[in-house]
């Protein structure tokens, strides 16, 4: 009998370190990305702040430059990167479901931003397939824009045009 109870008592106790552990991770899976997402945005310098709002404007991204739009893209990948990641621990069982929102990565319809949705075709291809479908399932298709630059022709003009000014 006195072994059935230390028995049980070693069950729960490790239990209760497992849960503890576990605790601890979300703990830190949280306050990692959390770091990680204010470092970045404490990068954010007039100009990047400037392309950040003027990326739902479809007028504002007709406008920008080649340099606009990589550095647009750059910020963009980073932050895929990070939503990635909070995805994957919520995948993982590290984060509870509603972390997404939680951490600030709810965006909405990614796809109705004007630059978000020019960006996205190639973006797609270099993002893991759960980010994919989280991208594309919280974008319903009435709620996409419908991109009106051609990010190709541009790049092409920007090197012919380097190309013909030795630049």
């Amino acid at each position: 009998m006195l072994a059935v109870i230390g028995v049980i008592g070693s069950m729960a106790f490790v239990g209760w370190q497992v849960r503890e552990s576990n605790r601890q991770a979300r703990a830190a899976a949280y306050q990692a990305i959390g770091i990680a997402t204010s470092e970045f945005h404490r990068s954010f310098d007039a100009h990047l702040n400037r392309l950040a709002t003027e990326s739902d404007y479809p007028e504002a991204v007709k406008r920008w430059s080649l340099a606009d739009w990589e550095a647009s893209e750059r910020i963009t990948i980073a932050d895929l990167r990070m939503l990635e990641t909070v995805l994957l621990e919520v995948d993982q069982g590290q984060l509870p479901e509603d972390a997404v929102k939680r951490l600030g990565y709810n965006w909405g319809p990614a796809l109705a931003s004007p630059a978000f949705a020019c960006m996205w075709p190639d973006l797609k291809p270099g993002v893991g397939e759960s980010l994919r479908r989280y991208i594309e399932e919280t974008s319903p298709p009435d709620k996409r824009f419908a991109c009106e630059v051609d990010l190709k022709a541009l790049r092409d003009a920007t090197v012919l045009h380097r190309g013909a000014t030795g630049g």
